[in-house]
Parts: structure tokens; sequence; C-alpha cells
């Protein structure tokens, strides 16, 4: 494995393979560096040039599998960019693995929820203490956070995490990943 990680993330019969593989192409295109791209999943179909890992043991169902994201063991120290399904690659994405520090999310525009967990970048090594916050208090924080999921959840965890579109130029989320 690189030290840069593309991710994403497959749960459930709701979500079409063929997703895996258009996010696959589109990295591919607009990322000019070596990368390993990884799909987190509890289904069965695989592909060329992605990399499967079964999440199913940690028993996350719908949104709260991006939960997964921050599970030290999986990542192996490598820099992990996550791309939702929801963001489509139209350009060089190279700044995305260029982010510095331990941490970053797209900020949302809905005012009950600060953050937008579609883009994260986690450092290497990095995040592990949001998933062991999580971990231990899964049952409550699912509960709690029910109405956004993981977006307040992660910000509760880990409220001052830096905001991709102020570490981004201003063009980027117009130009190179729009969100949908």
């Amino acid at each position: 494995m690189t030290e840069l990680i593309i991710a994403c993330i497959r749960t459930g019969a709701r979500v079409p393979f063929d997703r895996v593989t258009t996010l696959r192409n589109a990295v591919d295109r607009n990322l000019d560096r070596p990368y390993t791209m990884v799909c987190l999943t509890d289904q069965p179909e695989r592909c060329t040039g992605v990399a499967f890992v079964d999440i199913s043991a940690m028993k996350l169902t719908g949104w709260w599998t991006k939960m997964a994201l921050f599970e030290p063991q999986w990542r192996a120290g490598a820099k992990v960019v996550y791309l939702a399904f929801d963001a489509a690659v139209s350009g060089d994405i190279a700044s995305l693995a260029d982010v510095p520090g331990e941490f970053a999310i797209c900020h949302s525009e809905v005012s009950d929820c600060g953050y937008n967990p579609s883009v994260m970048v986690l450092g290497s090594l990095m995040g592990n203490f949001v998933w062991y916050g999580f971990e231990r208090r899964r049952d409550l924080m699912i509960i709690d956070h029910a109405r956004f999921g993981p977006a307040t959840c992660i910000e509760e965890l880990y409220p001052s995490a830096p905001s991709l579109q102020r570490l981004l130029s201003p063009e980027f989320f117009r130009t190179n990943l729009r969100l949908m």
C-alpha cells in the first residue's frame, strides 16, 4: 500500500457497484501521483484497481459506516482522502492529498450541522481519537446524532476541525470536485 489512500465506502445493497468503478476511473484521470484506492465495504463485488476492506465486523450501518474511516488498523499509517459518491471528481485533486495536518473536513451550509463528511482528509496515523471516542459511546452517539449522523458526531468529537473550503483554493469545489 502507498502512503496515500483514496477511500470510498459502499455498504448495503442500495448503492450500485458501478459507483466504485466510476470513482476509481475519475480519480485515475485526475490524480497524478502514487495512491491506493480502497473501498470499505460489506458487499462481495470486487474489481481491479481497488483494494477492498471488509468492514462488516464493525457492525456499522447506513451513514454510520463513515465512522469506519477513523478506525486505525485498516489505514496502516497512510494518509486518507475520503470521497463520498456524491462528490464528483472533475479536475486535479492533488491539492486534497497535500492538505496538511491531522484532519480536515468540508464545512456545511446547514445551520444545525457544521460539517459535511462527503470529503475528509485524515493525516497519517491521525484521527484515531475520533474512532476511540465514538467506540466508547457508540450506542449513545448514534442516538444523540440520529438527525445528522456522522456529521454532528464528528463535530462533537473534533469541534475545531479545519475546513477544506478554507484550506483549498476558492475555485477547487467549483472546478475540481463538485459536491452534489
